[in-house]
């Protein structure tokens, strides 16, 4: 009996060390791989996807943004928590006659480390939780605010819906043959990668492939699903067209520049704290 409480303290011991150690900036930067730490429950999005425009969802960019948050957020749990609080006032601004009510956010306010996050442009640090499923979950709201805030931005400013009718449901063997061999280097190479899934008509879902085993019929293929909590597993065999599932579909690569721009950003940063990258 002592003995297997001894050894369960030492498990619960290498446990608590590993979590331990993947928090703060260390956390970031001496991880295994962005793709082992994004297939950890506690490191994704504890929400699904879901709202969005016609309540259709935000796919797209709930799987951007996890990407973005797996490349350059850190987390610091002793460090104390943002806030939700923000002032409204009424400012007068030039050349206008009425006052218009305006937000305004404290520097501490959840907000300004939700938009860091979904611009990409530098390490984010996240005090007060230790991994992005509590963090999440805390301030799902706002994150989904967030999202829906960014569809629009693209739907109607950038017109980026369009992206999602860019390719067809179905192709020749010899295509998606090629693509899957690509998708694989990529991925071999450590990419967490982003891609858009042409179903039939004018739907278009997204995932981000995490790992690809490679068979003598095809491959398997593992990926973050928005609409899932658990990592999927697909099957794609030599001679297919499309792909089994949301009633058929090719996945399409997308996001290739923001993906080295997130990596380019962990790595100096990584480096400017002394710590060397030698993988994605």
């Amino acid at each position: 009996m002592r003995g297997f409480i001894l050894t369960a303290f030492a498990v619960m011991l290498v446990v608590t060390s590993k979590i331990n150690a993947e928090e703060g900036v260390a956390g970031l930067c001496l991880r295994e791989s962005n793709q082992e730490h994004i297939s950890q429950y506690r490191n994704r999005l504890a929400f699904r996807n879901q709202g969005g425009l016609m309540n259709g969802g935000v796919c797209w960019w709930h799987s951007r943004f996890l990407r973005n948050a797996t490349y350059l957020a850190y987390f610091s749990p002793d460090k104390e928590r943002p806030t939700t609080k923000y002032e409204t006032k009424r400012i007068k601004k030039p050349g206008s006659k009425i006052p218009k009510r305006v937000n305004i956010y404290p520097k501490t306010h959840v907000r300004h480390i939700i938009k860091a996050i979904k611009k990409g442009k530098r390490a984010v640090e996240v005090p007060g939780f230790s991994n992005l499923s509590d963090f999440s979950h805390h301030y799902r709201g706002w994150i989904q605010k967030e999202l829906e805030n960014w569809q629009i931005e693209d739907g109607f400013i950038r017109q980026d819906w369009i992206d999602g009718l860019s390719g067809s449901s179905k192709v020749s063997a010899e295509k998606l043959a090629r693509e899957m061999d690509k998708l694989y280097v990529r991925v071999g190479k450590g990419e967490v990668v982003y891609q858009k899934l042409q179903i039939p008509g004018i739907d278009a879902h997204a995932w981000l492939v995490i790992g690809m085993k490679k068979k003598d019929w095809g491959y398997i293929v593992n990926v973050v699903d928005s609409n899932y909590g658990s990592i999927r597993s697909h099957w794609y065999e030599y001679g297919d067209t499309q792909f089994s599932g949301y009633r058929g579909f090719v996945p399409y690569t997308e996001q290739t520049r923001e993906e080295r721009k997130l990596a380019s950003v962990q790595k100096s940063f990584c480096k400017k704290n002394g710590y060397t990258m030698n993988r994605h």
